[in-house]
């Protein structure tokens, strides 16, 4: 009888303590999906054939921006914001003018990058500036990627350098 009491003691203590373990996990600090930053998923334009993406998290006063992508022409490209979330059109006419905080260039934002002879670009910016949300940030808005240092005008149906477009949307966190 004895051995049967501490048998039973034993097993309510445990599901006890499981109730705690438990407990100490829920009061763990959930992340919110601003922590996740913007992230803009890029499909080729004129004619390319690049993608990726390019994701922006915010980073106290500035942001850091993570450029993923691949099938990039060998050589200098430009990555600029644009201000419509939009990329409809062949030369990226639809996401409209490029756009940059308040007291920041458009042109002058991201430096010229460099793609590597394999054609991929993995590459992380700090971004002066720049936020994932808000006033100064890349939420609702596109990304267009150049071939060469410049950014060009797109104007409707003339082809221009841009390669590839991405409309920026909120990040999740990975899955497995």
């Amino acid at each position: 009888m004895l051995v049967g009491l501490w048998f039973a003691a034993s097993l309510l203590a445990g599901c006890s303590m499981m109730r705690g373990l438990t407990g100490a996990k829920d009061a763990e600090p959930k992340s919110t999906a601003a922590s996740y930053g913007e992230v803009a998923p890029l499909r080729a334009i004129g004619g390319s054939a690049v993608s990726g993406k390019i994701r922006v998290i915010d980073r106290g006063d500035s942001a850091s921006m993570l450029v993923s992508m691949i099938n990039v022409p060998q050589g200098d490209y430009r990555i600029a914001i644009h201000g419509n979330p939009n990329c409809s059109s062949p030369n990226g006419f639809s996401a409209g003018p490029p756009w940059a905080p308040a007291g920041k260039h458009p042109l002058e934002l991201i430096p010229v990058q460099h793609a590597n002879s394999e054609d991929r670009v993995e590459s992380s910016l700090r971004v002066a500036g720049l936020h994932a949300l808000g006033v100064n940030g890349v939420a609702g808005r596109s990304v267009v990627v150049y071939a060469g240092p410049k950014v060009t005008e797109a104007r409707p149906d003339v082809p221009n350098e841009a390669i590839a477009c991405g409309v920026f949307e909120p990040a999740t966190p990975l899955a497995f």
